[in-house]
């Protein structure tokens, strides 16, 4: 269905005035963007997986926004009048209005084209659900993926540092834990090289969900398949569900969060199993790596791309 938007640009500092008068106008819902906030709280959020270019913008003028079906131009133009009116009356001619008609087939479609068919490693190959199978892929095991809310679609090198370092180590039958499964990927690429029991774990219930269906697509069985949503370092029901004795374990989650769970990571991995730790950047690769080993882990080698860090270690 296609919608207006109205998106009011202002000055940072005229934000709060001009809400008040909205408000008081009996305008209430609307939605207050400012990349300044993003980049004001990042040092207490877990943000590796901030986009460069996304902080580089927060020097852009905050907006308001409010959206209306597309029958509600009046509305619109009602809520645009009165606001600058009011600016008008306060002086600030630096308030601009624009009302847009957004098509939503636009969004439903226009993210495909950045979304595009790739090898990964020797033995897979990642497509989207739209794609014919290329000649490419022939003799590569196909993972059927779209992006979607959770993330992961293979694209990030995170990802693909996973997947590839996987591939040397994962035997037939080897039982897997996909810790932060985020889309599922990586749970789904150790299946379709051959993992016996997978375990999916994350905090969102969005992520477990799709993974979910993103295992069903790639028609994958459910069977031995289990998926937790919860957080294991603070809920024992969750990590006596999750269990131990994993042949080989993926946490492509953040920096900080490897760190904490270091000690569980290592509980959970069999003698000799293999830790595929990343979503690590680069800058912070020795502080990672110092911690995993204080746990009792062995690194076995490192991997970079894009500045971002993949770690293989053993117990």
């Amino acid at each position: 269905m296609d919608y207006i938007e109205l998106v009011f640009k202002l000055p940072r500092e005229k934000v709060d005035l001009v809400s008040t008068f909205l408000v008081a106008g009996g305008y209430d819902t609307f939605e207050i963007c400012d990349l300044s906030d993003l980049v004001e709280n990042a040092g207490a959020m877990f943000c590796d997986y901030i986009e460069d270019e996304l902080l580089e913008k927060e020097s852009a003028p905050p907006s308001i926004k409010f959206y209306f079906d597309a029958s509600e131009e009046n509305k619109a133009k009602e809520i645009r009048d009165y606001l600058l009116g009011v600016c008008a009356q306060l002086g600030y001619d630096d308030v601009t209005g624009e009302i847009t008609l957004v098509e939503n087939s636009d969004w439903d479609t226009r993210w495909k084209q950045y979304f595009y068919p790739f090898p990964v490693g020797e033995k897979l190959f990642i497509l989207p659900s739209w794609e014919e199978v290329p000649e490419e892929a022939r003799g590569r095991q196909i993972i059927r993926i779209d992006p979607a809310a959770a993330f992961g679609s293979g694209t990030h090198a995170t990802t693909r540092l996973c997947l590839e370092a996987m591939e040397p180590h994962l035997k037939a039958g080897d039982r897997v834990l996909d810790m932060g499964c985020g889309s599922g990927i990586l749970g789904i690429g150790a299946k379709k090289l051959g993992a016996g029991e997978l375990c999916a774990v994350d905090i969102d219930e969005a992520a477990v969900r799709t993974t979910e269906e993103n295992l069903l697509k790639n028609e994958i069985s459910l069977e031995d398949v289990s998926l937790i949503c919860g957080n294991v370092l603070s809920e024992e029901d969750k990590l006596s569900a999750m269990g131990k004795g994993y042949d080989l374990i993926c946490a492509n989650i953040v920096a900080q969060i490897i760190k904490d769970m270091a000690p569980l990571l290592l509980a959970s991995l069999k003698p000799g199993g293999i830790l595929l730790a990343s979503g690590i950047l680069e800058s912070r690769e020795a502080e990672v790596t110092e911690a995993l080993l204080a746990a009792g882990f062995k690194l076995l080698r490192s991997h970079l791309s894009e500045e971002w860090v993949c770690l293989e270690l053993t117990k």
